[in-house]
Order: C-alpha cells, then sequence, then structure tokens
C-alpha cells in the first residue's frame, strides 16, 4: 500500500500552516497549486524505499471520465515494481479580494457551485483503475462562505456554510454559466471549515473520496485485493 494519506496530509498541513503564519498568501488557484506541488514534490521521494520505487508530482493532468474530458489540478504518481498508483487533488482558492486588494471578487454563488462541482470531480476519479483515493482542498478569506447562512433557493442548494450536514444525491439548481446540477455518491459534511490560529485571516476544509470497495471470492473487502505471496507491499 502506498503512502499517500502520510505524504498528502502531511503537505497540506505544512501548507496550511504557512498561509495562516503569513509566510506564504496565495492570490489564485494557480498559485495555491504550484505552492502545495512544490511541497509535495519536497516530501514525497523521503517516502521511497527500494530503488524500483518512485513518487512523481504532476499539474493539470487530463483524463477522461464517462466519456468526458477533465482537467486535474494535482495528481501524485507512486510507481513500484512496475505498478503505477496515484491520488488526485482538486482546489479552490476562494479569496475575498482580487489581486492586490483591486476589489471584492463577489460571484460566491459560483464558487460554492465550483466547490461541490470539485467533490464530484473527485469521486469520479475513483473510478479510473489507477486512482483509489482522491482529496478537495480548499481555503478562503471570505467568511461568506463559511459563516453565512445561506438562504435563497440557490445559494441554500450550493450551500458552504460550515453548518451543513450529510451533504449527498442531486444538488440541482439554475446557476449561469454552470450545468446546475451536481450528483454526490457519498455524504459530505462543511463542519471540518476551521482556522490554524485567531490571528489567521483564512478558514481551510479537506474532503476525501475513496474507491468502492473491492470484495473478492474468498470474502476479503477493502480498498485493493489481498496481497499474493512474493507481491511487493507498497
Amino acid at each position: 500500500m502506498t503512502n499517500f494519506p502520510n505524504i498528502v496530509d502531511l503537505a497540506w498541513s505544512l501548507y496550511t500552516n504557512k498561509i495562516a503564519n503569513k509566510l506564504l498568501v496565495p492570490d489564485n488557484e494557480k498559485m495555491m497549486q504550484l505552492h502545495l506541488a512544490q511541497i509535495l514534490q519536497t516530501l514525497a521521494p523521503l517516502f521511497e524505499s527500494r530503488s524500483s520505487e518512485s513518487y512523481k508530482v504532476l499539474l493539470e493532468v487530463p483524463v477522461s471520465v464517462g466519456g468526458k474530458r477533465k482537467i486535474i489540478d494535482v495528481v501524485v504518481e507512486h510507481v513500484c515494481e512496475g505498478k503505477t498508483e496515484r491520488t488526485a487533488i482538486e482546489l479552490k482558492c476562494l479569496r475575498l479580494y482580487g489581486r492586490e486588494g483591486n476589489g471584492k471578487r463577489g460571484a460566491q454563488n459560483l464558487g460554492m457551485y465550483d466547490y461541490w462541482e470539485d467533490i464530484e470531480n473527485i469521486e469520479s476519479y475513483c473510478t479510473l483503475p489507477e486512482f483509489e483515493l482522491s482529496y478537495q482542498f480548499t481555503l478562503t478569506d471570505d467568511p461568506y462562505y463559511v459563516e453565512t447562512q445561506h438562504s435563497g433557493s440557490q445559494v441554500a442548494t450550493y450551500s458552504t456554510c460550515k453548518t451543513r450536514e450529510n451533504v449527498n444525491g442531486v444538488l440541482e439548481h439554475a446557476i449561469a454559466n454552470r450545468l446546475g446540477k451536481i450528483i454526490l455518491r457519498k455524504k459530505y459534511s462543511m463542519s471540518g471549515w476551521h482556522k490554524k490560529n485567531e490571528d489567521s485571516e483564512f478558514y481551510f476544509i479537506q474532503q476525501i473520496a475513496t474507491a468502492q470497495p473491492v470484495v473478492a471470492p474468498d470474502c476479503y473487502s477493502g480498498l485493493r485485493p489481498p496481497l499474493q505471496a512474493g507481491e511487493p507491499n507498497c
């Protein structure tokens, strides 16, 4: 089994600590992507334990899911003994102000929709052969996403408020420039919104999607079949 959870969780923790302590300030999603990828690229090789094993960090990776082309923000790829496994990471950087403080960004309804679309996407990536685990990481310094009780029919449908629980099934409401329909297999809670310290302006949240459990003929249940004799455990 890979060290994906250890690597990705540690990278996200280190990155959010830097933001909370104002050592890094991402202006947009692209900057967030580059910051996190740099941390992952530094950490991942430290988890290699044999000459036949390697980790790579890839950006903007195209995949086809259900006949639709999608682009994954970050992919961590693990190769061991000729076997390849991947984990996908989608990112959202929902800033209150534009770059250099040039006015408020607005369009929070689209930001909330795009958040749930990311969750739908990470679930879909876990249906691909090499992906067993996918993450969604979001940061924001706009309290509207976290603290506001969204009451309008559209924003209530796509709300990211911290009190929202058990979000699953079909989220459907017309919205400008978007499909207006999201389907979620798992249940999700928004109670994970948090600040790293009282002085930080930023809230952070993560969600995880996993592949459907596989049940082998011998009744073994898990995310992958049991190891065969002589198969490397990596």
